[in-house]
């Protein structure tokens, strides 16, 4: 297993987002570096965002990270979430997550449709929550863009829905995950 060092981390966060916000993501990178479990490999998944290519990690293992304390800047705060947004932990991808909702960034639009194919539904309620503060044009572009990441992330969630959620869910078309895909899946047809 690779280690992972300050610059390593770096270029993992410059590549996780378009060349526009490399400055932001490098600030994001200083600032989260510390709480960066060095020893945990770092994998990615592409994205397509207005042509570019986008390598967002899968998961990033963060240790002694209090997301409730004010150690991230201001003007990097949006670009350090969505990284938190690929945290290990469920607690703190969520907490990211309600940082990023409201914005209009077309860049944060990755991150949140990523969460949509994990099995926390929680976070998939918040992202069903907030359908009228997105913006619906930047969400139909992304999955034009990515019509391959689409089905994987639909694919993964419905296999959550199959193996944790059936019983709670038993009308699959009311799984929160499911609920979010449909509708932004609608946006962009």
């Amino acid at each position: 297993m690779a280690q992972l060092d300050a610059a390593s981390f770096s270029r993992t966060a410059l590549a996780a987002f378009p060349k526009s916000l490399h400055l932001a993501a490098a600030e994001a990178a200083t600032t989260l570096k510390p709480f960066v479990d060095d020893g945990y490999r770092i994998q990615t998944l592409q994205a397509i965002m207005a042509g570019q290519r986008l390598r967002i990690p899968k998961r990033i293992h963060f240790s002694n990270l209090d997301i409730n304390e004010q150690a991230v800047p201001m003007d990097v705060e949006c670009a350090a979430c969505c990284l938190l947004t690929r945290a290990t932990d469920g607690f703190v991808r969520q907490k990211a997550l309600g940082q990023i909702l409201a914005r209009n960034e077309p860049w944060v639009v990755p991150y949140v449709m990523l969460l949509s194919g994990e099995y926390v539904v929680e976070i998939a309620a918040d992202m069903v929550a907030a359908f009228p503060a997105l913006d619906r044009g930047a969400y139909a572009n992304f999955i034009r863009e990515n019509r391959p990441l689409m089905r994987l992330l639909r694919a993964k969630a419905s296999s959550y829905w199959n193996c944790y959620y059936r019983t709670s869910f038993p009308d699959r078309r009311a799984f929160p995950n499911l609920v979010f895909l449909n509708q932004v899946e609608l946006w962009a047809s």
